[in-house]
């Protein structure tokens, strides 16, 4: 397990002349934890900022609006989303974001399977915007979700929900998925692992203790914990506070898909 500091990253003004008034901290990816199967970026736009139309030949990307509110661009006219809405550009689909608000916009974004943007790929839209059809686009809002009935203590998940915003039977990724969460005040995740998905933790609001088979990792606000394939790991909520998490997997699209094993005993 690693842990992640958003304020210790640096903010990098974007340079490519089709971003205007955005700086971006690249989070998870080669150069920080090793990541083999993905990255994570969050972007933070200025009121007016944008970055136009694009998209990626080899690489599909999930958005997150963490805060403010804007417009994801699509080459049909602008789909509003507001903060709590995750969206989807499958490879080679063309999309953008501009911030229409009046304070920041705090864009978080996944990539897979590139794990830098060189891999990626990148074009710019050279056409016009055909607003006679209308735009297509795999929205997914948090405020609509209601929990993983099946996720419940049995499964190691005490006082945990568990809400799916991207995956491949919401919006149809392949390789990567995005998730919510909220710990109740005491809520657990037991110690368990993920054999084919490497995991990302950030929390949004709150905090607890990430518990590893080494000790215990304090995580706040602010910060994310990344935890490869096969690691067991797990999540304790205090008293008295109510947590707010995203996490992700690089490498599937569904819990199945990365495996899911509790650990039974110190042996295990």
């Amino acid at each position: 397990m690693q842990k992640l500091i958003l304020a210790d990253i640096a903010d990098i003004p974007a340079a490519h002349p089709d971003l205007s008034g955005v700086t971006v901290k690249s989070v998870i990816d080669p150069t920080t934890v090793n990541a083999p199967r993905g990255m994570l970026s969050i972007a933070t736009f200025a009121p007016g900022g944008f970055h136009q139309l694009h998209r990626h030949p080899a690489s599909a990307q999930i958005y997150y609006l963490v805060s403010g509110r804007g417009e994801h661009l699509t080459e049909n006219g602008p789909v509003s989303v507001r903060a709590g809405d995750a969206t989807y550009a499958p490879v080679n689909a063309w999309h953008g974001f501009r911030n229409t608000g009046s304070e920041k916009a705090v864009l978080l974004s996944l990539y897979s399977p590139a794990t830098q943007l060189s891999e990626a790929g990148y074009e710019s839209y050279a056409g016009e915007i055909d607003t006679t059809t209308a735009p297509r686009l795999a929205k997914v809002s948090l405020a609509d979700l209601r929990g993983d009935a099946a996720l419940d203590e049995n499964a190691g998940f005490i006082g945990l929900g568990v809400y799916w915003l991207a995956t491949r039977d919401t919006v149809g990724t392949e390789s990567f998925l995005l998730g919510a969460s909220s710990f109740e005040p005491g809520g657990v995740h037991e110690h368990h692992r993920h054999v084919k998905g490497d995991e990302f933790l950030y929390i949004l609001e709150g905090g607890g203790e990430h518990l590893t088979l080494d000790g215990v990792v304090p995580l706040s606000a602010g910060e994310i914990a990344y935890i490869p394939a096969n690691e067991y790991h797990a999540f304790k909520n205090p008293d008295g506070v109510m947590t707010r998490t995203l996490f992700g997997y690089f490498g599937a699209a569904t819990l199945a898909e990365a495996g899911y094993e509790v650990r039974d005993s110190p042996s295990a």
